[in-house]
């Protein structure tokens, strides 16, 4: 079994002259990376013993980039910690992780009030420079890192309760890199552009493919449309991963300034539904550009299913599916545990392969909960057609009980996003004493349009059944909540329609 050192090696001895990060004015190729990666390994070595962590608290960068890789390279977990995270939530996940060392883009009197946390703060800039200047290299061939050993702990962004630290081995990272390449058939021709942050496994589960394949990674410190878009035009970037809230933003700046973008042959989406008016659109602006959609989760990471060519499918049914197993991972759907759903059938989907992580750090229960022989629960609702193609139609927490009846929220944000001065929109279930819950929705139109409730009604009205229309629709004009990884905070939407009810799900 491999670990981060074996891409990291291979990179060094076969590509030292290709482009691997392009970072601002910052552009290095392998041979000048892989050196700087080995002199974190050795800066990390020389003041953390074995089981240690290395908290990383960064917008993307290349020292960010080069901090995930080297600090497994030296047998070390990277604990990435989200940046828009209010400063109680970062003292939990330093206390729960209780790292070694903190490196961050931020200064140290910035961080000061989280020094006690760690046994020391080291910011980017002069500082870390001379961190890496005064460090052994360590040689990749001479890692102590074992396939088993934890190479990260990801902190989940905490929907339900406290968030969780997941354990991802490098046996767990190498896995799912390799299902990704064979996926995606990702070559050293190819550059990536990163638009996701680090501190997500969707931000992250590029780096090590990139590296194995010579594949250059050009990073931004956040997403924006427009500087996308430039760069892609100025480094022929080929590959981008986003969530269709990117995917939207991408193709309204691309339709107002049009670039060359030509170069952009694969845009993959996930962690939410994206409509085929929505992947119609991104068509229209970026014809080139294959659209695969991939599903997945942290705890997988993070890769279970995958299908390309989507574009093929806008205005079919499929557009809505999260596509096939990838290859190396077995998906199925479960109605009980133990008891396999047939074609068709709504249940729990379960993924086991060698991706699935440990387990939750610090929290035995809960990872008794999702984790039985080896195989993760993900508290998604969804089923396989004939074609072995998985369709998604809610998580557990958010289906909706009507009467008795299940109402799949997605079902319902499908045809409310299909009216085309819809920009956005969020469906939930709200407390009811007749029916125990009753459907409500939320949208955002079109800048400019103005939305007829009555209308969206209508039609849902000629899409769904009568138990699954929305009693109630209301309009916003400021954006949804997002979290950090693009999916709408249902709970925030939720929250105060609820108030003192102790039950979340009513039958």
């Amino acid at each position: 079994m491999l670990t981060f050192c074996d891409p990291l090696l291979h990179a060094q001895r076969c590509f030292p002259d290709r482009p691997a990060v392009v970072d601002g004015s910052v552009r290095l190729d392998f041979g000048a990376f892989m050196a700087r990666v080995e002199r974190v390994a050795g800066a990390v070595l020389a003041e953390t013993s074995p089981g240690d962590r290395v908290a990383v608290l960064a917008a993307n960068a290349h020292e960010t980039l080069e901090l995930h890789l080297g600090i497994p390279a030296a047998g070390r977990a990277v604990v990435p910690i989200n940046t828009r995270l209010a400063h109680a939530e970062v003292e939990y996940i330093l206390a729960d992780a209780a790292p070694r060392l903190l490196i961050t883009d931020r200064s140290e009197e910035a961080v000061a009030p989280l020094a006690h946390h760690v046994g020391r703060v080291l910011s980017y800039g002069e500082g870390y420079e001379a961190w890496l200047a005064d460090a052994t290299p360590m040689p990749f061939d001479a890692s102590p890192a074992e396939p088993e050993s934890l190479a990260g702990l990801f902190y989940t962004g905490g929907t339900t309760g406290r968030s969780k630290g997941v354990m991802l081995s490098h046996a767990n990272r190498i896995a799912d890199t390799q299902h990704l390449g064979l996926a995606l058939g990702i070559s050293g021709d190819d550059a990536w552009i990163v638009l996701g942050p680090m501190y997500h496994a969707s931000g992250i589960f590029q780096s090590l493919l990139c590296v194995w394949q010579g594949a250059c990674q050009i990073l931004l410190p956040a997403f924006d449309p427009a500087e996308v878009l430039d760069l892609v035009e100025q480094e022929r970037a080929s590959v981008a991963f986003g969530v269709p809230l990117m995917l939207r933003e991408l193709a309204e700046e691309q339709a107002v300034r049009p670039r060359s973008v030509s170069s952009l042959r694969f845009m993959g989406y996930g962690a939410a539904p994206a409509s085929s008016g929505l992947l119609s659109r991104f068509r229209q602006v970026l014809p080139e550009a294959e659209l695969v959609s991939m599903y997945g989760a942290t705890e997988l990471a993070p890769m279970g299913t995958c299908l390309r060519h989507m574009e093929r499918w806008i205005g079919s049914p499929r557009v809505r599916s999260a596509g096939r197993a990838v290859p190396g991972v077995r998906v199925w759907v479960e109605l009980s545990p133990g008891e396999v759903a047939p074609s068709g059938v709504v249940g729990e989907v379960v993924v086991r392969g060698p991706n699935v992580m440990q387990g939750y750090w610090n929290k035995p229960e809960a990872t008794a909960e999702v984790l039985r022989d080896g195989a993760y629960r993900t508290g998604d609702l969804g089923y396989f057609d004939d074609a072995g193609c998985l369709f998604l139609v809610d998580r557990k927490k958010d289906m909706i009980i009507s009467g008795g009846e299940n109402v799949y929220s997605t079902e319902v944000e499908e045809v409310l996003s299909g009216h085309p001065d819809v920009l956005e929109c969020s469906v939930f279930g709200v407390p009811d004493p007749k029916w125990g819950e009753t459907v409500h929705a939320v949208v955002v139109p079109r800048a400019g349009a103005a939305l007829d409730v009555d209308a969206l009604i209508s039609l849902c009205r000629e899409e769904l059944a009568g138990y699954k229309l929305p009693k109630r629709v209301d309009v916003r004009d400021e954006p949804l909540p997002r979290t950090a990884a693009g999916k709408i905070r249902k709970r925030d939407l939720r929250e105060p329609f609820w108030g003192e009810e102790t039950r979340r799900i009513h039958g």
